[in-house]
């Protein structure tokens, strides 16, 4: 019997996750109210740095993603529209774009997706100062004084809008209680 290596196993148990992800298996989860982490990182666009607890006084949707994930990229125009939706001073979509190579790169290649809300550089750390992680993409929804209060897998669609809408009104999704 031949030995697998742990990078092999590794690589089976990632590609298994992000097919249950991408195919909707994984609900949303409410988290337990705690701490955004506070990132300071650099905008894709080359023009500054954006400081995550900076956001607070506005919802933040934060989606960890990769220019190589197709169920990330399948998801980028419903995030647009979200985007789009909201009064900026109310609602803040972040993008972080992680292991995809270098700024340029991704800033031309996010350009020619129409995206136009925010994108930073991930950095090693970036997606583990959220917590466990366990693939692409992952959405975190952050209350105004900036409180992580429910996490996303996968392609969410409309049940993420529909969550976004009701906390950006009142303040709490469904059964958070947030």
């Amino acid at each position: 019997m031949a030995v697998v290596s742990s990078r092999v196993k590794t690589a089976i148990c990632s590609a298994v996750v992000v097919l249950a992800v991408s195919c909707g298996v994984v609900p949303p989860v409410d988290e337990a109210s705690r701490p955004a982490p506070d990132l300071v990182l650099e905008k894709v666009d080359g023009s500054g740095t954006l400081s995550l607890a900076d956001q607070k006084g506005a919802v933040v949707l934060v989606d960890l993603w990769a220019t190589w994930c197709a169920p990330c990229l399948a998801e980028l125009p419903h995030l647009q529209q979200l985007a789009d939706s909201f009064d900026p001073e109310e609602f803040v979509m972040l993008g972080i774009v992680l292991e995809s190579g270098a700024r340029e790169e991704i800033d031309e290649f996010i350009h020619g997706q129409g995206i136009s809300y925010p994108n930073l550089m991930g950095k090693e750390g970036t997606k583990e100062s959220f917590g466990p992680f366990l693939g692409y993409p992952t959405k975190y929804l952050i209350s105004k004084d900036g409180m992580i209060v429910k996490k996303y897998f996968g392609i969410v669609g409309e049940s993420l809008s529909e969550d976004v809408r009701q906390f950006v009104r009142s303040g709490s999704i469904g059964s958070t209680g947030s």
